[in-house]
């Protein structure tokens, strides 16, 4: 088996409605610049790869629409943004696109949130 990543970036806002009240600076709206890095690990086909990176490409070009200079918590389903809310959010996406391909046996996907926070998040395909 193989693996492949691509990593691609994006900017937004937040906040973390869930925090305590008083004294915690994510509370209040606040931005990130985030890294994403999807892995896609599988058998090579006849033709030399697990997946066309097109297929990544398209499906992050797609999630970068909808979370590029936006505010999180307006999205459907990050409501409570978090790093680890966001990657799972995020995983669910590529799944969705290309988790079916014949070669693919296991999708992770890697949030990167600003200099010092990841989440990493896998699941089998």
């Amino acid at each position: 088996m193989l693996k492949i990543t691509r990593t691609n970036t994006f900017s937004a806002a937040h906040f973390l409605p869930l925090t305590p009240e008083k004294h915690h600076k994510c509370r209040g709206m606040h931005g990130h610049s985030y890294e994403v890095t999807v892995e896609v690990t599988g058998d090579v086909d006849d033709a030399g790869w697990i997946i066309d990176t097109g297929l990544i490409d398209k499906a992050y070009g797609y999630i970068h629409a909808m979370l590029d200079h936006k505010t999180l918590n307006e999205v459907a389903g990050l409501e409570n943004p978090t790093t680890e809310n966001l990657v799972v959010w995020l995983w669910e996406k590529f799944h969705k696109t290309f988790g079916d391909t014949r070669n693919v046996h296991k999708i992770g996907v890697t949030v990167k949130e600003g200099f010092d926070s990841t989440a990493f998040y896998d699941g089998v395909v």
